[in-house]
């Protein structure tokens, strides 16, 4: 057959052309703001699938983060929900997909390329009432019209073989846009769902593809898939919601939960300046609250923008007078960002061992500046001019470790120290280790930063 129609309309999405196409107008509309509210656009997004009453704001969510994508295909990869097989699927017979109002085409030659390379196999049966792949289909004819969709349905298939394929289809002529297909926790209790889908966000935000299983996530094999990728290595992950079907049911006792991401370029800035505007505001006011009340203040992550609520690393410095009066940070993502900002900023303020605790006077002139780091890659090096080599000036964020001696310099560093040998050897220093210093058990790991602040005590 030439167009196979989808059988979930009129139960995940409405069956008849217009309702269709009102429901994703809306939903599309409703989080609308987000075409110009991103910095960057994504190169993968992770995007739910229940029927749009449970998920269909979060799947727009996703979908409208694409809306500054030109891809020249949209590879869309589900679970199999109803069929069971090795391997991933591609369409046998059909060549585009049917739904009320709408036709979407599918890129057939690079489904029959996949199939020669043996990345794939062409099993029309995986398809019958697959909702993880036609959910995802009005969005894409809405805010992608011309392009053809490689849809891809993931059986029994480990993460390597996935992140092969996906290699593979990033290899193609033309940019793709890949949309990971997948809910989140499935007939848990609404305290159980919360806090199993919060040790999901932390996995998934900090790349730890090799800990997904399907009870975090019934697309764990895409989503850990894309993250073991080079397509996907270090990717930015951006969290920008995440609910249970309670909130459309209002039954407790058998949820499942949804999450959107964005997943952005490495080189990537992905904070609007709405958002880093709140970050630095929220530091001042968490300086100012330990000098008046002595204590760190309480952090309710839950009452900040989705967004901040992404578990990612942060650094805070501090200047008077344009020199450094306070600087903490973490080398490793371990909390949401707006908390580790506030933690981190109080510390520069009250904790960093080489200078004494701000005072009231300094604080009205200090300047606050945040650097949000990316995720630590592990640089592979035979001695130190190879270390040297991969060194960017302006660029590298380095963590330098040997044994129990470790330390770490911002991109910023590179204003005051210009060649990778000086930056190195001011990193051996600070680390505890001799400007000479080399072992063979000698590592290190690359990061770059986020860098924005305030200009003379305003938030900038």
């Amino acid at each position: 057959m030439a167009q196979r129609k989808s059988e979930v309309a009129g139960t995940f999405f409405p069956g008849d052309k217009d309702g269709l196409a009102k429901s994703v107008d809306d939903l599309l509309t409703h989080s609308g703001a987000l075409r110009s509210y991103l910095p960057a656009a994504p190169i993968a997004v992770i995007s739910p699938h229940a029927g749009y009453q449970f998920s269909g704001a979060l799947t727009a969510a996703s979908w409208n983060m694409t809306a500054r994508c030109r891809p020249d295909r949209i590879a869309i990869l589900s679970p199999s929900h109803r069929v069971a097989f090795r391997g991933i699927a591609v369409p046998q017979d059909h060549r585009a997909v049917s739904l009320p109002g709408m036709r979407v085409r599918l890129d057939t030659i690079g489904a029959e390329r996949l199939c020669q390379d043996g990345h794939a196999v062409a099993y029309e049966a995986a398809f019958a009432r697959e909702h993880g792949i036609d959910t995802q289909l009005p969005f894409a004819d809405v805010l992608h019209p011309s392009v053809r969709v490689l849809p891809l349905v993931i059986g029994d298939a480990a993460p390597h073989q996935v992140a092969a394929m996906i290699d593979a289809v990033a290899a193609m002529e033309g940019e793709t846009l890949f949309v990971l297909s997948s809910d989140l926790s499935h007939f848990l209790t609404q305290d159980q769902a919360l806090a199993k889908d919060r040790a999901t966000c932390g996995k998934i935000e900090l790349g730890m593809w090799d800990k997904l299983t399907g009870e975090d996530a019934c697309g764990c094999r895409a989503i850990a898939g894309f993250l073991a990728s080079r397509a996907g290595a270090g990717a930015r992950v951006l969290r920008m919601a995440r609910t249970t079907s309670f909130a459309a049911t209002q039954d407790a006792s058998r949820v499942v939960g949804y999450g959107s991401w964005g997943l952005f370029p490495a080189a990537a800035d992905v904070l609007p300046g709405d958002l880093r505007h709140v970050l630095t505001d929220v530091a001042r006011k968490a300086l100012k609250s330990r000098l008046t009340r002595g204590t760190m203040p309480e952090v309710r992550v839950d009452s900040f923008a989705v967004p901040l609520r992404t578990v990612m690393a942060s650094f805070v410095t501090l200047e008077l007078d344009g020199r450094l009066r306070g600087c903490i940070g973490s080398m490793q993502a371990h909390r949401a960002l707006v908390q580790d900002v506030i933690i981190n900023a109080v510390k520069a303020g009250f904790e960093d061992p080489r200078f004494a605790p701000i005072t009231a006077a300094e604080l009205g002139r200090v300047v606050i500046k945040v650097s949000v780091l990316t995720r630590p890659a592990p640089l592979q090096f035979e001695n130190e001019a190879g270390l040297l080599a991969q060194m960017v000036p302006g660029e590298t964020g380095l963590i330098l470790q040997d044994g129990a001696r470790r330390g770490t310099f911002l991109p910023s560093v590179w204003s005051s120290l210009q060649t990778p040998k000086a930056f190195l050897a001011q990193l051996k220093r600070k680390a505890g280790l001799p400007e000479d210093h080399w072992s063979d058990t000698v590592k290190a790991f690359a990061y770059r930063a986020e860098y924005f602040g305030e200009v003379e005590g305003a938030p900038a």
